[in-house]
């Protein structure tokens, strides 16, 4: 964590992302996968995804994190994955009723990013054959449709995990 921390301290947001990302998966037991489930989402440990939150919420002064995702997730999105992606600014295309996701590398790594923006990589790492499925070129999220699974499945295990503070 004091990786995530230093890295965060310093505005240093790809590299925090990326930082979350393992320590997500670490914490759910998948070392070889680089992608989380639906399935692996709800098993994040409540104390994991708070110190995840709480850093990013206070390195960005609670513009980055989870809480401030969630809030827009039920609050300005009405748990809608379309409205919720394009108030973050993960969209490259938005051509209602279709919609196409940035690639990972195009998402804005900065303070001028839209509220909620990040973390993101948990929702952009996929499998090879689920980002084909989902209209992407193999390489994650970056190009393909909305998937709402995996968006409502972090929100929700968030939702709980508030629930047992």
């Amino acid at each position: 964590m004091a990786d995530l921390e230093n890295l965060l301290a310093q505005q240093e947001w790809q590299a925090a992302d990326q930082v979350t990302q393992a320590l997500l998966l670490q914490s759910v037991g998948q070392t070889q996968e680089k992608y989380l489930s639906p399935l692996a989402l709800a098993q994040i440990p409540c104390n994991v995804l708070h110190q995840l939150n709480y850093c990013w919420q206070f390195a960005s002064q609670g513009w980055f994190g989870f809480a401030r995702q969630y809030a827009i997730y039920t609050i300005g999105a009405q748990a809608d994955a379309h409205r919720f992606c394009q108030q973050v600014g993960w969209l490259m295309v938005d051509l209602k009723p279709l919609a196409f996701f940035k690639f990972y590398e195009f998402l804005n790594f900065s303070l001028e990013a839209p509220e909620g923006h990040l973390p993101a990589l948990w929702y952009w790492q996929m499998s090879w054959a689920e980002s084909l499925r989902s209209g992407g070129f193999g390489t994650g999220r970056g190009g393909g449709f909305a998937n709402s699974s995996t968006l409502d499945a972090m929100m929700l295990r968030f939702s709980r995990c508030s629930l047992q503070e």
